[in-house]
């Protein structure tokens, strides 16, 4: 990997995801109770998910041609992995808010894997090829699972089996 080379597309989306995998170690929720004070990282709950959109992104980043931009099927996973990701800290935010009584706090861990997130949902989008748009990706990734779907199951149940194939037939003409 030259990171000289590569597009800026990649390298913002891998710095974004390094520094999202990196946030995911650090405290997200901080809980005091009788002068005792707890810390609890990113790496349970819904943040094994953000952690998993964090290493999709970068590994989508990383793979392929690195001097061009992703290609639409990826960039289209990326997009959707940093959706994901984006929409997941959300929600764990909101939750931890409605459940602080005063005793605990929301990390600073939660808020750069935020910045993260929206870094990676961002430089994909807004570093994108010109031909590059949301339905053609999307169309994409259709075709590629309709694709291997199709190839994984060529062999349909009915033409398996055919009236005379059967051994014990005596008009089989096997």
């Amino acid at each position: 990997m030259n990171f000289q080379t590569m597009s800026k597309q990649r390298k913002f989306i891998l710095i974004a995801s390094a520094a999202g995998v990196v946030s995911m170690f650090l405290p997200w929720v901080s809980i005091s109770l009788f002068g005792y004070t707890q810390s609890v990282s990113g790496m349970h709950d819904i943040g094994i998910l953000v952690f998993l959109c964090f290493v999709a992104s970068g590994a989508l980043a990383y793979l392929g041609d690195q001097t061009k931009n992703i290609d639409k099927t990826k960039w289209g996973i990326v997009l959707a992995a940093g959706t994901i990701a984006v929409l997941s800290i959300i929600y764990f935010y909101f939750k931890m808010s409605e459940s602080i009584m005063g005793s605990s706090f929301v990390g600073f861990g939660l808020y750069i894997s935020a910045i993260a997130a929206l870094g990676v949902l961002g430089s994909a989008y807004m570093l994108r090829s010109p031909t590059d748009n949301i339905r053609d990706s999307f169309n994409n990734i259709k075709k590629d699972i309709e694709g291997r779907m199709g190839s994984a199951g060529a062999e349909k149940p009915n033409d398996l089996i055919k009236p005379n194939d059967n051994p014990g037939n005596p008009n089989s003409t096997v």
